[in-house]
């Protein structure tokens, strides 16, 4: 179903390369064959940096147009952005454009653009190709992301105007507004006109427009503000510091945020209890509209607050940690650090040596395995007390 195009190229040029060099990858090519467009089409995926150890997890996935250009600093961000807890870790699926990029994003014909008004025909690549193959190839939970440049950007507002339900988000950058006199606008309030149920999140942004560009893009803003269904969040930004090409960069950023707004709980509530924490993320659920379960780091954090205080009931939290999280290495060691502070130091050796191996197992980087074995050292030279186990 799926042929990586490039992984083991790549991977072979590294062999041969001198003093060892490695080559760097963000994800893998891919090619599908569409019936519907009766082509080969390309895309790229970037795994979170959790997929290969915690088995266990489901992601949400989001899904790029122009897969070539905007591939490498929308991944890159994704995985900057969930390592810091802003957003959880996410799938990216990145869709290459071909040199008919006008057919499959236009939703209408133009006799100034040979072969466009493809749009209906690339959404039910989408709907019936391309996200099925993915969500039965990994693990996605089926929360899904649409985010479009340009005329990308009004493929989105096109798709969300057509067929709502299809994603739960939808993120159009700098889109072009003007195609057909502002149909994407005037689309967008007759669905909202006829459909008060819809939900999810719409975010769209704009760059250093001025002009009629800028008048579209107010109208689009007044059409959300005043049609919008209740159930449907939307931001509209301007980032008049930027140009349309580099617009993306932020916004794409921004509108992430924006998704999960709220959805990091400070290191400052960890002392608050695992009751706090656990409401924190019902509520970020709540507003995104899919369940959200409590971080790994948050929980760890609440059981590390108890460690000095209540040893034993953050021994109990650093074991339901373990539970949701078996592959984890820093599950492993927080039990550790649990069964010392509970005078059980082979049960505090065993856990450190595990958490050791699990790094090793799954390939982190250098200097974090060497922060496991120094700290499983540590836990081995505790106190022998009388009587521990």
């Amino acid at each position: 179903m799926h042929r990586p195009l490039i992984a083991l190229f790549l991977s072979l040029l590294g062999c041969v390369a001198a003093h060892a060099a490695e080559p760097v990858t963000i994800g893998q090519l891919y090619a599908i064959h569409s019936p519907t467009l009766a082509e080969d089409r390309e895309y790229r995926v970037h795994l979170p940096a959790s997929y290969r150890w915690a088995t266990n997890r489901r992601y949400p996935v989001l899904y790029l147009l122009d897969g070539r250009t905007r591939f490498g600093h929308t991944a890159t961000a994704v995985e900057a952005l969930a390592a810091a807890g802003d957003i959880p870790e996410m799938i990216v699926v990145a869709v290459d454009s071909t040199d008919q990029r006008a057919r499959d994003f236009t939703p209408s014909g133009s006799e100034a653009v040979a072969g466009s008004g493809g749009a209906d025909k690339f959404k039910r690549f989408l709907s019936t190709e391309l996200i099925p193959s993915v969500e039965q190839e990994y693990r996605a939970n089926g929360f899904r992301i649409l985010s479009g440049h340009s005329l990308g950007g009004l493929f989105v507002l096109h798709s969300l105007s057509a067929e709502p339900a299809l994603f739960q988000a939808y993120i159009a950058l700098a889109p072009n507004l003007d195609w057909d006199n502002k149909l994407a606008q005037r689309a967008l309030q007759k669905t909202f006109e006829a459909d008060s149920t819809i939900k999810g999140y719409a975010y769209v942004a704009r760059a250093d427009d001025g002009g009629a560009v800028l008048t579209d893009f107010e109208a689009l803003a007044d059409t959300f503000k005043n049609k919008a269904p209740p159930g449907l969040r939307w931001q509209a930004s301007a980032f008049p510091q930027e140009s349309a090409a580099t617009v993306p960069l932020p916004a794409q950023v921004e509108a992430l945020r924006g998704l999960y707004q709220g959805y990091r709980l400070p290191a400052a509530d960890y002392a608050k209890g695992l009751a706090n924490a656990e409401e924190h993320f019902s509520k970020v659920s709540r507003l995104v509209g899919t369940p959200l379960a409590i971080t790994e780091e948050a929980l760890s954090g609440v059981a590390h607050a108890q460690l000095d205080t209540k040893p034993k009931d953050a021994l109990k939290l650093f074991q339901r940690n373990l539970d949701a999280n078996p592959n984890s290495a820093d599950a492993h060691m927080g039990m550790a650090e649990a069964f010392a502070k509970n005078n059980k130091w082979k049960d505090a050796a065993r856990e450190a040596d595990r958490a050791v191996a699990l790094a090793a197992e799954y390939q982190q980087p250098a200097p974090a395995q060497a922060y496991y074995k120094d700290k499983a050292a540590k836990i081995k030279e505790g106190p022998k007390k009388k009587g521990a186990r």
